[in-house]
Formats: C-alpha cells, sequence, structure tokens
C-alpha cells in the first residue's frame, strides 16, 4: 500500500508464510526508522504485544530498522 504524506510516499508491506511448522508474519514500512539504542526503555505497547505472543501460544516479537530504512516487524507463531 502507497500512501502520500507531506511530500512523501510512505510504503509499508505486510506478508504472511508458513515454514518449518511456524507462521511468520511480516510488516515493514520506508519511514524514518529508528536508532537501537541500550538505553532507552521498550515502547509499551511493543513489550505488552511482546509478552502477550510469548504468553499465549510461544510466539516471538522482532523489531529491528529497515535495510534502506524504515521498520521492520517480525511475529513468529510455531505451530501447537
Amino acid at each position: 500500500m502507497i500512501r502520500k504524506y507531506r511530500n512523501f510516499f510512505f510504503q509499508f508491506l505486510i506478508r504472511t508464510r508458513y515454514e518449518d511448522k511456524t507462521t511468520v508474519i511480516t510488516v515493514a514500512d520506508n519511514g524514518s526508522g529508528f536508532k537501537i539504542s541500550d538505553d532507552s526503555e521498550p515502547h509499551i505497547a511493543l513489550s505488552n504485544i511482546q509478552q502477550r505472543l510469548e504468553m499465549m501460544c510461544n510466539g516471538k516479537l522482532t523489531v529491528m530498522p529497515g535495510e534502506n530504512g524504515g521498520t521492520t516487524v517480525k511475529i513468529t507463531i510455531p505451530d501447537r
């Protein structure tokens, strides 16, 4: 999906796939991204999502900077 915002075309991609008995959901965008810092607290919403994924289905949430800027979020949920 592409959306224009202040003379900038914001794009994001949502991809789901099934591999090795695991569902993988990836969401990536081309926004301004973020810097990983050792001294910063994780965002409360992301922390809550991560805790719930682990508790409910042994899932995992990974947030990382995109290759060319932006952010990529990956959720993995193993089969039960």
